[in-house]
């Protein structure tokens, strides 16, 4: 794709610097495909643009100077972010349609909605009613899908543009549900936002009602998330998860295998395999244990809550 062929068809109002060619969208900090184009806004990450996989830039006036020389096509605006994500919608409006695929012994409800085209869906896959499967998702073989549940919905990338507009990046990534995962009623299974990004659920997790997904997040296998839990986007669990009630995963944060999320908590950071956290924001649960008994110790030595009944022999 040539980069002035794409900012004519948007008609955003970049200056085209130099043109080049581009295979894929990505984020600067986060180029995974040949022959990228991102966008820059503040010379503050300059140096991701230093990735010999990055082909096409479009940036702000103040970075046009610390482009890297192997970068051939070059925009300049004043709002790169705006200008990179309508480029990317016009794209995903115009991507590529397969009719969908379903596996004849799939047990689809006939209030459930699947997408026509760019799905595909397993053997033994059931789908309740009013369960929504949008374009762009994969449900391998023994998937289960409770009443209400939307799986590819849509991510949450807003993009501001100018001091009173915005608008929502559309998704193009996918959603991959693995064999073997039930999803409970009521649950938001986000798409990836670009095109490279996967939202993926492993093989025989067990979601609860009410459960948010966030776009391009992946869970490894065997994971338990209850009720009304909330994850964010891009993270990243390894197997054997547990996440309590009406927890709160940040966004990009990663977790490692056999990791417990107690109820309530809120992770705003990374969590080593084998770690229990607890708490707003989270801790470690043993130390969250020891900070509350050092709280009830010191307020009731000051006077500020009523000591313990005293035991009846």
């Amino acid at each position: 794709m040539k980069l002035s062929d794409y900012l004519e068809k948007t008609g955003h109002g970049c200056s085209l610097v130099s043109d080049g060619t581009f295979a894929t969208l990505e984020q600067c900090t986060r180029i995974r495909g040949e022959r990228a184009l991102t966008y820059l806004e503040t010379p503050k990450y300059a140096y991701a643009l230093e990735d010999p996989r990055i082909s096409c830039v479009i940036c702000a006036p103040e970075v046009q100077a610390l482009i890297s020389a192997h970068v051939s096509g070059v925009a300049v605006t004043e709002s790169p972010k705006a200008a990179f994500f309508t480029l990317h919608n016009y794209l995903v409006r115009h991507r590529e349609k397969r009719p969908t695929v379903i596996d004849p012994t799939a047990n689809i409800s006939p209030l459930a909605y699947v997408a026509p085209y760019n799905v595909e869906i397993g053997p033994s896959v059931e789908l309740q009613p009013f369960v929504t499967v949008n374009e762009n998702s994969v449900l391998m073989e023994g998937v289960r899908v409770c009443a209400g549940t939307v799986i590819g919905a849509q991510g949450y990338t807003v993009i501001k543009e100018g001091a009173d507009r915005a608008f929502i990046g559309l998704d193009a990534g996918w959603t991959v549900i693995e064999q073997g995962v039930q999803i409970g009623s009521n649950c938001n299974i986000e798409c990836g936002a670009l095109q490279l990004d996967t939202t993926r659920i492993g093989a025989y997790c067990m979601i609860d009602n009410g459960v948010l997904i966030g776009h391009g997040t992946v869970i490894g296998k065997r994971g338990l998330i209850a009720a009304e839990a909330e994850i964010s986007g891009n993270c990243v669990f390894g197997d054997r998860l547990w996440i309590g009630v009406n927890a709160t995963i940040s966004n990009a944060v990663t977790v490692g295998d056999d990791v417990c999320i107690s109820l309530g908590a809120v992770v705003t950071k990374d969590v080593p395999s084998g770690e229990t956290v607890t708490g707003n924001f989270a801790i470690p649960h043993r130390i969250f244990m020891r900070n509350l008994k050092t709280s009830l110790i010191e307020n009731t030595y000051r006077g500020q809550m009523p000591p313990p009944p005293p035991r009846t022999p």
